[in-house]
């Protein structure tokens, strides 16, 4: 039935949209205030198609956006074309992917490029793209000066 359902909603969502993983429960977990208890909800179990790839990190900066994946998403490995929202990423995390890539390591990476490119490797070619583009408008912009 969960598989049944993830199909449906790949019909007519963005695959960042589409949950990792369904988990039916008889009802929520509430908390004294009669709100939802998000702690005493149970982890999801991924299925084993969660993970796409076992290929690992090629280079400096897949293997620093694979340690932020794997500590955000918590799991102790991360192929280089696992899909970021797969793996149970959400848009709350790609906030976090960010703001860590950008403190930890230096690197310029925006939520749209995550969304965009869910991927180690696809995010770090952007990424690189990016700098061999910020790099091309700083020589340029030396040139024009001298």
């Amino acid at each position: 039935m969960d598989e049944e359902l993830l199909r449906y909603l790949r019909q007519f969502l963005p695959d960042y949209m589409v949950p990792s993983a369904i988990v039916v429960l008889d009802e929520l977990p509430q908390t004294p205030n009669r709100k939802v208890d998000v702690n005493a909800l149970p982890a999801p179990r991924l299925p084993a198609t969660a993970t796409q790839s076992t290929e690992p990190p090629r280079d400096g900066l897949e293997r620093a956006l694979a340690a932020v994946w794997c500590e955000l998403l918590r799991r102790d490995e991360i192929g280089v074309h696992d899909d970021f929202f797969r793996l149970g990423g959400n848009s709350l995390l790609v906030m976090r992917v960010v703001a860590q890539v950008r403190k930890t390591y230096g690197v310029k990476v925006s939520a749209r490029d995550v969304f965009e490119h869910p991927t180690i490797a696809a995010l770090a070619e952007r990424i690189r793209e990016a700098e061999d583009q910020s790099e091309r408008t700083d020589r340029a912009m030396s040139a024009e000066r001298a």
